[in-house]
């Protein structure tokens, strides 16, 4: 190092860095004064080389004093611009890997791994700051964070459009709304214009950035907004009578029921709750024909009744009532679900017909789940006590007080982590209710046999009765599908011919 006027200090770039080259071959870049000191000693230069001296150092585009870097901003940048891809990554990172392992169908799992790429290159371009605020040692250093703010920014706008869509607010809002400020800054920080002509294609390289924005959006609206509507739920309920039997002493009648649960559809769907309801039905014959008068009377008893001649319908027993189907089981496509039962009833019970029916309460399986905690029982009684005392009443547009009911509840998810955090919480609540007026009724006056209310609200909110709004959106958001089976009726004296009588 005898000939120490060769080292030259270049004018500063647009960053503030100067290049320091010795013999005309580059050896570094320097911020200060201070880096360039370390610098030469690391070359073997004296400690106390004096900098000054025109025969040992040569400056230009400016003496010793022009260092027009500002740590403290580049600095601040550098952890701002970091802090917002980190964010994002974990943004990203929630999303892609609930839905690859969780998505409750094939192309919402595709979604989730797009996203867990996205997320990955978030990470890198974590990375590339360090190279890129410093010396940018890296060629595509820049490119990379250009990227990873660009899929923060692409996916901040599809949860703000999301979430807007929604119509609903949460505290994710303000995330979203954050990170596009973050976003927008950091685009200006960077650039992007002198940072794609560094790149050999920037065509080929934004092309493939704006297919990749067009790939997970296209799919989120094909997996969100296409399928649900173009597989609809195809379920069906069947109650049958089947062949009757007496006991030994031909005293009681046993009477098999069958109930069928299918789906028919290319789409599964989750059971919140079934019933089915077995009638007695009691009846006089008479010879004079009923007329205007006595149908009123069979209307204003139940409207759907059928209207007779020569038959005044005094009412109803029920015979058997309950559940079928295990509630927050899944029922595939093109499965069916059989259920056989054995009602008891009197022989010489005073009944004209029997009649059975039955229903079932399901939500589509690709658009919510439901939490572990539905299939658990809460009663409005105290279970374990000799009595069952009552103690807890249903809300008022469910039940009356002390009417007695089981419950299940639980959290509804969405078919995908993106609507899990721009909707509100919901909850799902199926109560199978048993009036205290049916108790005794004999025949029952009206409808006072068991029945289902279900609602879907949020958080300490099933106490409002949801209007005719409220079952269209949860029709649309879940699927919510009450399937009905025909009734099927048979004369007890034909059930008790079959059986032998």
């Amino acid at each position: 190092m005898k000939n120490r006027s060769s080292v030259v200090v270049h004018p500063p770039d647009d960053r503030g860095l100067r290049e320091v080259s010795i013999r005309s071959e580059r050896v570094g870049k320097v911020w200060s004064l201070r880096e360039l000191r370390k610098l030469l000693r690391r070359l073997g230069f004296p400690a106390n080389l004096n900098v000054e001296d025109r025969a040992q150092v040569r400056w230009e585009g400016g003496d010793s004093s022009k260092w027009p870097d500002r740590p403290w901003i580049r600095r601040t940048t550098a952890v701002l611009i970091t802090i917002g891809l980190l964010v994002a990554a974990c943004v990203l990172l929630k999303i892609g890997a609930r839905d690859t392992l969780g998505a409750l169908t094939y192309t919402g799992r595709v979604e989730g791994a797009s996203f867990l790429v996205a997320a990955l290159v978030e990470g890198v371009a974590v990375i590339g700051v360090f190279d890129f605020w410093c010396k940018r040692r890296l060629k595509y250093s820049g490119a990379v964070i250009l990227v990873g703010v660009s899929i923060a920014l692409l996916a901040d706008l599809l949860l703000i459009f999301v979430h807007l869509y929604g119509g609903e607010y949460t505290h994710y809002l303000w995330l979203w709304l954050a990170l596009l400020l973050w976003a927008l800054w950091a685009l200006r920080q960077l650039e992007p214009r002198h940072i794609l002509k560094g790149i050999s294609h920037p065509k080929g390289f934004t092309i493939g950035a704006v297919a990749s924005a067009i790939f997970i959006a296209a799919n989120f609206a094909y997996a969100q907004i296409y399928l649900p509507y173009a597989t609809p739920v195809l379920a069906r309920v069947i109650a049958k009578l089947g062949t009757p039997h007496f006991n030994q002493k031909r005293t009681v009648l046993y009477l098999p029921v069958e109930l069928h649960y299918q789906n028919s559809g290319k789409v599964g769907f989750i059971v919140l709750g079934s019933q089915y309801w077995v009638y007695g039905r009691a009846a006089n014959f008479s010879e004079k024909p009923n007329g205007m008068k006595e149908w009123k009377n069979d209307l204003a008893r139940e409207p759907m009744s059928d209207l007779y001649r020569h038959v005044e319908v005094r009412g109803r027993n029920l015979i058997s009532a309950g559940g079928f189907f295990r509630v927050g089981n899944w029922l595939d496509p093109d499965e069916e679900f059989i259920e056989r039962k054995v009602v008891a009833l009197p022989a010489d019970a005073n009944y004209d017909t029997i009649e059975v029916t039955a229903s079932a309460t399901a939500i589509r399986a690709d658009r919510a789940g439901l939490g572990f905690d539905y299939s658990i029982p809460q009663y409005s009684w105290d279970s374990e006590s000799p009595d069952g005392r009552h103690l807890y009443d249903a809300p008022s547009w469910v039940a009356k007080p002390g009417d007695e009911y089981i419950s299940h509840r639980a959290r509804i998810y969405y078919g995908n982590e993106i609507l899990n955090i721009t909707r509100k919480p919901r909850y799902v609540t199926y109560w199978w209710v048993i009036p205290k007026r049916f108790v005794g009724a004999n025949p029952e006056i009206g409808d006072t046999g068991p029945y289902a209310q279900v609602a879907i609200a949020t958080v300490n909110q099933e106490a409002r009765e949801p209007n005719s709004s409220d079952y269209d959106k949860f029709y649309n958001r879940y699927g919510l599908q009450d399937t009905y089976s025909p009734w099927a009726r048979e004369p007890l004296t034909a059930l008790l011919k079959a059986a032998g009588g």
